[in-house]
């Protein structure tokens, strides 16, 4: 289960408001934290604190375009461990490449360079492409360049391990359950803004947020999600939206 963290102003965000959704990730029973490298230093500080605890720190990969990278992958790399990353993701369109050749020369570059700073590689075809996220055999590329999962459209037998992509919707999930999923990325959990609410309370409503989505990926039972203007929530306990949250974050109601 990786949680995808976005923030349209990230530059403008206050470490209080990353760390309370790093930590809801880790303690809602996620498996790794997916972000840019502007969030990429806060977020594995953050995870760091945990070490030693229950529960203890979770991966944090770093979402990386590949043509940003594949003139100087060896530096990147190299800069993106020294930020606290464990994995690398590679976010790339196949439209981008003149043909799969080119495309798996590139991959195969990043690959090796992300080994040698003794990172795991994760492909992102099709990433942020508004609901077409992944492509098909991808599992067969990561295979082939080395990687160690990849993000595809349909469940694939034989390569490397797939994950797909939940927007937070409840058909949505149900479609990737129903194909044989078991991993998932969780795209912009907080909806494009960390910091919602963070001044005002804690846990923030974008740690919550996160907690809700990930308790509901999770579990085997049946859920309401609902997308609304402000985000995806879920509903329970009477219709209390708040008081659903409360019983997630701690654990409790499930």
């Amino acid at each position: 289960m990786i949680v995808h963290i976005y923030d349209t102003r990230p530059a403008e965000l206050q470490a209080y408001a990353v760390e309370d959704v790093s930590m809801a990730c880790r303690e809602s029973g996620a498996t790794a934290v997916l972000v840019g490298p502007e969030l990429l230093k806060m977020v594995s500080n953050e995870q760091e604190t945990s070490r030693g605890n229950y529960p203890g720190p979770i991966p944090v990969i770093a979402d990386c375009a590949l043509r940003d990278m594949v003139d100087s992958p060896e530096e990147l790399c190299a800069g993106a461990k020294s930020l606290g990353a464990s994995a690398i993701g590679i976010r790339y369109y196949t439209s981008d490449w003149p043909d799969d050749q080119s495309l798996t020369s590139a991959l195969k570059k990043i690959v090796a360079a992300a080994e040698e700073s003794k990172l795991a590689a994760v492909l992102l075809g099709g990433f942020g492409a508004d609901g077409a996220e992944g492509v098909a055999g991808a599992s067969a590329m990561a295979s082939n360049v080395g990687a160690a999962a990849a993000l595809t459209t349909e469940r694939e037998e034989g390569g490397a391990p797939v994950v797909g992509c939940w927007d937070g919707s409840e058909n949505g999930l149900q479609r990737l359950r129903e194909a044989g999923f078991e991993g998932l990325i969780i795209k912009n959990a907080c909806r494009g803004d960390v910091a919602r609410g963070a001044h005002l309370k804690l846990p923030s409503p974008a740690a919550l947020l996160v907690t809700k989505l990930v308790k509901t990926a999770l579990s085997k039972g049946s859920k309401t999600v609902w997308a609304g203007a402000g985000g995806v929530g879920i509903v329970g306990d009477g219709g209390d939206e708040q008081l659903s949250a409360d019983k997630y974050y701690n654990n409790r109601g499930l």
